[in-house]
């Protein structure tokens, strides 16, 4: 019967003892359990912004597994395929659901399985589970920022066409001031005229008033010596009577 000395049992040891332990390292990573009570179930999503390889696999806040891999699915349209590897004895239903949310803001994402209220068949290995994304503070404070980006380009493309514009408004002002000016000056010059107007205006007004009261009073006489005071001709009192023959 082969005996092994001590040093070869020193140097076995040596390389087996690191080697298992690194197995289990590794089967642990990969996140099987030393039961091998583990199974491997799909989560199906549309982007893959909200979670990655790694990502933890809870259930009312206790871990049951991890995302082992992240496949891209290119029909009937683009969609990812997350493989979560989780343990099969916490009693999930096939008809729970997956919701991906973060712990807190600054977070790592989790992805929370939740039974249904009312319960169906057990969640078997190769089943597929529809993700849902939590609308989540990061996600709103994300927007928030983008709003406030926009909003503080669209203000500093308003002061650079404030700046353009300040120039023209400034012509126009003083146009506008040289065109107040002008009909000023227009309408003192012309104040003399107007009253100039206005007192022949009025003496015309007079002697109209004098030839219609004058009319009133002796039409036939105010016609008769309109014609005998025509130039040439002399009143009726001036006219003596012809000598008789």
């Amino acid at each position: 019967m082969l005996k092994l000395d001590s040093n070869e049992i020193r140097v076995a040891a040596f390389i087996v003892v690191p080697l298992a332990l690194l197995l289990l390292i590794v089967a642990v990573k990969l996140g099987y359990s030393i039961e091998g009570s583990t199974i491997d179930v799909y989560l199906k999503v549309d982007s893959i912004s909200s979670i990655k390889k790694g990502t933890n696999v809870k259930i009312k806040g206790h871990t049951i597994g991890r995302v082992v891999e992240i496949q891209p699915v290119y029909k009937p349209a683009l969609h990812f395929l997350a493989t979560m590897r989780i343990d099969n004895t916490v009693g999930l239903f096939e008809n729970c659901a997956a919701v991906i949310q973060n712990q807190n803001i600054i977070g790592d994402p989790v992805i929370e399985l939740r039974n249904p209220e009312r319960p169906a068949d057990l969640l078997a290995g190769g089943s597929v589970i529809e993700g849902i994304e939590h609308v989540n503070l990061e996600v709103i404070l994300q927007d928030v920022h983008n709003l406030l980006a926009n909003t503080n380009a669209a203000i500093g493309v308003f002061k650079e066409i404030q700046l353009q514009s300040k120039g023209n408004i400034r012509s126009m002002m003083q146009n506008l001031a040289n065109s107040v000016a002008n009909l000023n000056s227009i309408l003192a010059n012309s104040q003399r005229d107007i009253v100039a107007i206005l007192s022949s205006f009025r003496e015309t007004a007079k002697t109209f008033t004098e030839i219609s009261a004058e009319l009133k009073k002796r039409p036939m006489g105010f016609i008769i010596r309109g014609k005998k005071d025509e130039p040439g001709e002399k009143k009726p009192d001036e006219q003596k009577p012809e000598a008789k023959k």
